[in-house]
C-alpha cells in the first residue's frame, strides 16, 4: 500500500485561553507555526584568514500566526484586547444605534482594550483524506491582532492574529501524526 505523506491543510483551531475553557476559532482560513534560531559563528583568529570552527546557538523561538472569518463575539473580543460583557437599557433610553428603547433590553458590548495580554494554549487538528492526520498542540502562546478590522468590505471581514509560542517544560509545541482511520 503507498503511504501519503503529503497534506493540503485543513483542519481545526482550537484555544483555551489561561483560567479560561476551550472554544473552536471556526473557519481558519490559515494557520502556520515556525520555530527559529539565532547562532553566533565561533572564528578561529590564528593566522591571517579566519576560520569559522563552529557555529552556537544563541537562540530559539517560535511563533504562530492565523485568520479566521468567522467575527463572532468571542473572537472579536479577543482580535480587540477586550472583553465581553452587556449593557442594560430601559425602556426609554436611547441605544446605541441612535434609537429608542421600547422594552428593557440587554445588548452585548465588547470592550477594546481591556485585556491586553491573550494568553492560553492551542491545538490544531488537521482534516486529512490520506494516511495520516497532523494534530499540534501549542500549550503556551501570547497572540496579538495583526491588521484590521474590515467593516465596510467587498469580502468576508477576516481576522489575522500572530504570536509568539512559550516554552513550557522544555518544549515549544509537539506534533502528533495521528492515523486515519
Amino acid at each position: 500500500m503507498l503511504q501519503n505523506d503529503r497534506y493540503i491543510g485543513g483542519g481545526t483551531l482550537w484555544f483555551t485561553p489561561v483560567g479560561g475553557t476551550e472554544y473552536e476559532i471556526g473557519e481558519v482560513q490559515s494557520a502556520e507555526i515556525e520555530i527559529s534560531t539565532e547562532t553566533k559563528d565561533a572564528m578561529n583568529k590564528d593566522q591571517v584568514i579566519s576560520k569559522k570552527v563552529a557555529k552556537v546557538v544563541t537562540s530559539i523561538t517560535a511563533s504562530l500566526k492565523f485568520e479566521t472569518q468567522i467575527t463572532n463575539a468571542t473572537n472579536t473580543a479577543m482580535f480587540m484586547l477586550g472583553t465581553e460583557t452587556t449593557e442594560d437599557f430601559t425602556t426609554g433610553d436611547t441605544l446605541p444605534d441612535g434609537t429608542t428603547a421600547t422594552a428593557d433590553v440587554s445588548i452585548p458590548v465588547i470592550t477594546a482594550g481591556t485585556n491586553p495580554l491573550v494568553e492560553g494554549s492551542f491545538k490544531f487538528v488537521g482534516d486529512e483524506d490520506g494516511d495520516t492526520k497532523p494534530v499540534l498542540v501549542v500549550p503556551s502562546a501570547v497572540v496579538t491582532p495583526s491588521g484590521s478590522v474590515g467593516y465596510i468590505v467587498d469580502d468576508f471581514t477576516k481576522l489575522s492574529f500572530s504570536g509568539e509560542v512559550l516554552e513550557t517544560a522544555g518544549v515549544f509545541y509537539k506534533e502528533y501524526r495521528m492515523t486515519v482511520a
